[in-house]
Formats: structure tokens, C-alpha cells, sequence
């Protein structure tokens, strides 16, 4: 399903779990001229959490619904500019596609130069050790299920090295230099800067999980790892291919 050229639909934001996603689209959404969903379809349609599995077209039903859902929050939606954020690993839902299809298809390049063909895309990038230490104090997976998770990130970060309209940003930037950072994002869209975006109404955005809600950014997570985590080894290549080692 493509985009129509007159959508509001007009950028996503894309990057591993626990790697600021929420914040970034919750400074954005700050903007008088944007609106961005929180996970739009993400679980519901990437990850199929809403579908009946139709296996013979399971890329397809799931990017579908996907960009229908978010067609329609984009029409539906007052602002200018309408974009969504997911993260990788409800991206990694659309793999399941190829346990039912030998030769297997191309998840990425489908997704994002086909069914979001010229679409603008930001990608943010965080440390892999943060990345993973966090996902273990939160959630429940194991080690190596979070490492593999932040991998994956990484596979879909050098793929979209090569396609256009893709911003690439770093968790580290965005805390450290905030404003110059969002005005990356910004002339990407093409709208100008706003005073105030980088204030505590974004920080305390009703549409991050709690947890992740605090008063300001905080430059101090730029370097809140441990850099001699167990994970560290598990990872090293891609933290090495990444210049974060």
C-alpha cells in the first residue's frame, strides 16, 4: 500500500528500544506544526498483535495495516505534519513473513523503499551497552535476547545507510545538544525551529510510559553505562562498527 502524496503522513522515526525514541518524538510533538504517535500500529500490525496471520501475504497485510493505521491518525490529526515512532523490534515483526517463504523477501528494502518510498525517515541510534543495561533493568528479557534486539538495530541502521531521506542521529547528541539536534530533524521536515521544544513539557509528554518521563534532559545519560557490562562482549563488533568502541 502506498503513500498518497497528499497525506499528512510525512515522516517516522525509527530506533532500538530504550534508545530515546520517546523522547525525540516527544519533543518534536511540542511543535506547533507536528504531530507524532506514540507506536501508531506497531504492535497491532508490525507485530501482528490485532491480525489473523494470512501467511501466503503476511508482509503485506501487516505493512498495510500498518500504513492505513497510520494514514488515518495523519487525517484525522490538526497539525501541518503528521509522523509516527517504532522501534526495531516491533519492525522485527514483519520477519515472520519469511518463515512461510522460500527464497525469503527482503523485509527492509520492502519496507522502507517500497511501502515507504520517499518517505522521510529518522533514525536514532544509542549505545549498545545503554541500550541493553536498560532493557535488563526494565524488562524481563534475558541477556542474550536484549543483545540480540540491539543487533538487529544495528543491521537495520547500516541498511539504511544507503537510502535517501534518512537522518541518522545519535541518543548522545540529542541529550548533550538538544536544539541543535532537533533542528537537524526539523530541516529534514523543512519547518523551522520553536523556542521552547527542548523545555520540561516535552520531557513530561503525557505520551511516554511514566518511567520514562523526567523534569529536563539530562546530558548525563549520554555516558550512563557500564562500560565493562557482561554485554559488551556479545556485542563488541557491532558496538566497534557503530565507532562506539
Amino acid at each position: 500500500m502506498a503513500i498518497p502524496p497528499d497525506s499528512r503522513f510525512r515522516f517516522l522515526i525509527v530506533g532500538a528500544g530504550r534508545s530515546g525514541t520517546s523522547l525525540l518524538t516527544a519533543l518534536l510533538d511540542q511543535h506547533s506544526q507536528l504531530e507524532v504517535g506514540f507506536e501508531v500500529g506497531s504492535i497491532d500490525c508490525l507485530r501482528g498483535r490485532a491480525l489473523e496471520d494470512e501467511p501466503a501475504r503476511l508482509f503485506q497485510q501487516r505493512s498495510g495495516a500498518f500504513v492505513e493505521r497510520c494514514l488515518a491518525a495523519a487525517a484525522a490529526s490538526p497539525a501541518a505534519l503528521w509522523g509516527n515512532k517504532i522501534t526495531t523490534e516491533q519492525l522485527a515483526g514483519l520477519n515472520k513473513h519469511n518463515l512461510y517463504h522460500v527464497p525469503p523477501l527482503d523485509i527492509l528494502d520492502a519496507f522502507f523503499n517500497d511501502v515507504l518510498k520517499g518517505l522521510p525517515v529518522i533514525y536514532l541510534l544509542r549505545d549498545g551497552r545503554a541500550c541493553v543495561q536498560s532493557k535488563l533493568a526494565r524488562t524481563a528479557q534475558s541477556l542474550e535476547q536484549a543483545c540480540d534486539s540491539w543487533r538487529y538495530a544495528v543491521t537495520v541502521y547500516e541498511f539504511l545507510q544507503q537510502r535517501p531521506r534518512t537522518l541518522f542521529m545519535r541518543f548522545e547528541n540529542l541529550v548533550l545538544n538538544p536544539e541543535r539536534e532537533l533542528g537537524r530533524a526539523l530541516d529534514l521536515l523543512g519547518v523551522d525551529f520553536e523556542p521552547g521544544l527542548t523545555g520540561g513539557a516535552g520531557t513530561m509528554h503525557p505520551g511516554m510510559p511514566p518511567a520514562y518521563r523526567r523534569a529536563g534532559i539530562d546530558p548525563g545519560r549520554a555516558t550512563d553505562l557500564d562500560s565493562t557490562h557482561p554485554c559488551v562482549a556479545l556485542i563488541e563488533p557491532e558496538l566497534k562498527r557503530c565507532g562506539y568502541l
